[in-house]
């Protein structure tokens, strides 16, 4: 059976860069904030490394480089994702974090500087997770090809499910049904998912739910 095509949505993009902009006078002023915050911890020697965290992923089937704020403790455990291994596993265990770290994880806001991804057309807002490159060729491997067609999200249908029970079966799910979204639903369907789920993402991050 042939491969769907790569599903690209021109209303998606305009309403990514739209939102990112409007999104700028507050995102500028917390980015800067968070900023100064592990400068100031990296400076009182209780956490080494550079403010901002870069990291191949892969978005629509193609590498590229995601920002995000730096939330582990040493520089030798960035090394340690640079070198393979799962960025979850390592951000999941507390005592790799820093204290800025903690907290940023806690509610999501280590993920601010995608919304430069999402600008220069990486990434989207919606959309399943990128994953490292070893994630997406096991999933790949295992019959999960949705982030060959679907560009990354800043956040997903999958990441509205933190802080409930659910499996990979249910994540991998909700990402398909999304694909399909995007490839058979009229622009103004996947815009009204897409606020949905921004609206939903922005409730599970006042409630620190991060994972």
């Amino acid at each position: 059976m042939a491969k769907p095509p790569p599903a690209k949505r021109p209303a998606k993009r305009v309403f990514d860069c739209l939102v990112v902009l409007l999104l700028c006078p507050l995102s500028i002023p917390v980015g800067i904030a968070v900023g100064v915050a592990i400068k100031l911890e990296a400076l009182a020697g209780s956490s080494r490394g550079p403010i901002l965290h870069r990291e191949t992923r892969i978005s629509a089937g193609a590498p590229f480089t995601l920002l995000k704020f730096r939330i582990l403790k040493s520089e030798q455990l960035e090394d340690m994702i640079t070198s393979g291994a799962n960025p979850k596993n390592l951000e999941n265990q507390t005592g790799n974090l820093s204290s800025v770290g903690k907290f940023l994880k806690k509610f999501g806001l280590d993920e601010l500087p995608q919304l430069l991804n999402v600008l220069k057309g990486e990434m989207s807002l919606v959309g399943p997770r990128p994953k490292p490159t070893a994630e997406y060729e096991d999933q790949l491997a295992r019959g999960f090809d949705v982030r060959t067609f679907a560009p990354a999200g800043l956040t997903g249908p999958a990441q509205i499910m933190k802080g409930t029970t659910r499996t990979e079966a249910d994540e991998w799910e909700a990402d398909r049904r999304y694909l399909a979204l995007l490839n058979n639903g009229d622009a103004w369907q996947v815009l009204r998912f897409d606020l949905m789920v921004i609206w939903r993402t922005l409730r599970v991050m006042v409630g620190g739910s991060g994972e």
